[in-house]
């Protein structure tokens, strides 16, 4: 099991008296201020202008205060970490992008768990953050008590020019996994691109974040005698997305939903940012659905688009965006035989493809999984009259769609099986449906779609094989 992170354990009974916090006269560079701590061996005080690489998620002390641990890199690529303590949450630095700059003033240089590292108290220190992708040196942020003095200014200047040529890595270890490695990890550090950050309950948010990989498929731990009155859900968000944030989305590849604690939309004001993030989870739910969490220990880190794994990342969805076989879910080979389809001239495509379609009436041929179907028995498939009326829960890694089977798809559907014994219609229909043991496992079958205009789906063009 991984090694979790400490928090430093400081609060502002240990801050020095207040001073001023103007960053004149006593800009240090990292490795200065180490060595100067080093020499006197006792705490001292520095002001640091730097790169702001890495930052945890806000979080409430064993005090009245709250805390986040950023990592900042200065001109001469030394970094440190820096625990910021504050009063209040706002009060705290949100970083908005790449490499943005930070002047922190009379940060505290002391000694925790076998490290050197910084401690910033907000009734004695201050700091701003300034925009490192324009020339303003009018910070987008600071702390109540920063003062911004002039001589600070060429520094400024000077830092931003080193940013042109420095990047961030990834900085890759045995923790990283990608989606298609989900539940191989208890905690894991996962390189991916946040689409989009919707804000739920209680000031916290999800983020909706992706690799390139498919998430791999789960066993469902529902009964399907429960579907009629507690139908499985077609997602894990409070509330469904509308379609113009879908349409931005990768239509290959899992997108997968993330809680967060605290609002993360203020560090996104722009989305598909790619990041490193440092120490999460992955939750299997019943419904046969993820669910990602950032902890109190999370940390994440912004990355550029030319950062090499960010562009492995972005080379998967090229690959997997050329032919018709890149559609297929990457778990999906070989396919279970379960069923047969009419698939002349339909190309293949996922499920969000589906849904995301400009076009309101139209086929597509999919590979999916049936994980719940309404009604459950196979005495009730029909009608009174005769008619099917049945609804299948299709998923794929991109997504869960209800799909219709009304009584002429229907017809062709369960053509081989109009002679068949129920014990046989049974039997087949639990390999379908995965429920040969405790917890369902539906195979991989084939199957085209049709949409109407009302965007209703029907499974059409397609026969289960006896």
């Amino acid at each position: 099991m991984r090694l979790r992170d400490h928090t430093h354990s400081y609060s502002h009974s240990h801050s020095h008296s207040h001073s001023h916090s103007s960053s004149t006269g006593n800009l240090m560079t990292v490795r200065d201020a180490v060595a100067a701590y080093t020499r006197k061996k006792k705490t001292i005080k520095a002001t640091f202008l730097a790169c702001l690489i890495e930052f945890s998620l806000p979080k409430k002390t064993q005090g009245t205060d709250y805390v986040v641990t950023v990592r900042i890199v200065d001109e001469l690529l030394a970094e440190l970490s820096v625990n910021m303590f504050a009063d209040k949450e706002d009060h705290l630095p949100r970083l908005h992008s790449y490499k943005d700059l930070i002047l922190l003033n009379d940060v505290m240089i002391k000694h925790y768990d076998s490290q050197v590292c910084g401690v910033f108290y907000s009734n004695s220190s201050s700091f701003a953050l300034f925009d490192v992708k324009t020339n303003t040196n009018i910070p987008y942020q600071t702390s109540p008590r920063f003062h911004l003095h002039d001589l600070d200014i060429p520094s400024i200047q000077r830092i931003r020019t080193f940013t042109t040529q420095y990047q961030v890595s990834a900085d890759i270890n045995h923790y990283r996994i990608s989606l298609k490695d989900l539940g191989t990890k208890m905690f894991f550090d996962l390189v991916c691109q946040v689409l989009y950050v919707q804000r739920v309950w209680d000031g916290g948010c999800m983020l909706y974040i992706w690799d390139g990989k498919d998430a791999p498929p789960l066993h469902v731990q529902r009964s399907l005698e429960d579907e009629e009155d507690d139908p499985l859900p077609l997602e894990v968000e409070p509330t469904t997305l509308n379609m113009h944030i879908l349409r931005k989305f990768p239509c290959v590849g899992t997108v997968l939903r993330v809680m967060a604690h605290v609002d993360m939309s203020v560090h996104f004001p722009q989305m598909g940012q790619w990041v490193k993030i440092r120490n999460m989870k992955c939750d299997q739910l019943e419904s046969g659905l993820w669910l990602g969490h950032l902890l109190p220990t999370t940390k994440l880190r912004f990355l550029p688009d030319n950062e090499p794994t960010v562009i492995e990342c972005k080379r998967a969805l090229d690959e997997r965006g050329l032919g018709t076989e890149g559609r297929l879910p990457l778990w999906s080979n070989p396919l279970s035989g379960l069923t047969v389809v009419d698939s002349t001239g339909f190309s293949f495509a996922t499920l969000l493809d589906l849904i995301t379609l400009t076009e309101a009436e139209t086929i597509v041929r999919c590979v999916v999984r049936i994980v719940a179907i309404c009604p459950s028995d196979v005495e009730g498939l029909r009608l009174e009259n005769g008619d099917y009326r049945i609804m299948l829960t299709l998923e794929d890694p991109t997504a869960r769609i209800h799909a219709l089977l009304d009584s002429h798809h229907g017809d062709v559907f369960f053509e081989n099986f109009t002679s068949a014994s129920d014990a046989s219609k049974r039997m087949t229909m639990n390999v379908l449906l995965g429920s040969e043991g405790k917890d369902r496992n539906p195979p991989w079958i084939e199957c085209c779609i049709r949409s109407n205009a009302n965007r209703i789906y029907y499974i059409c063009r397609t026969r289960l094989v006896a």
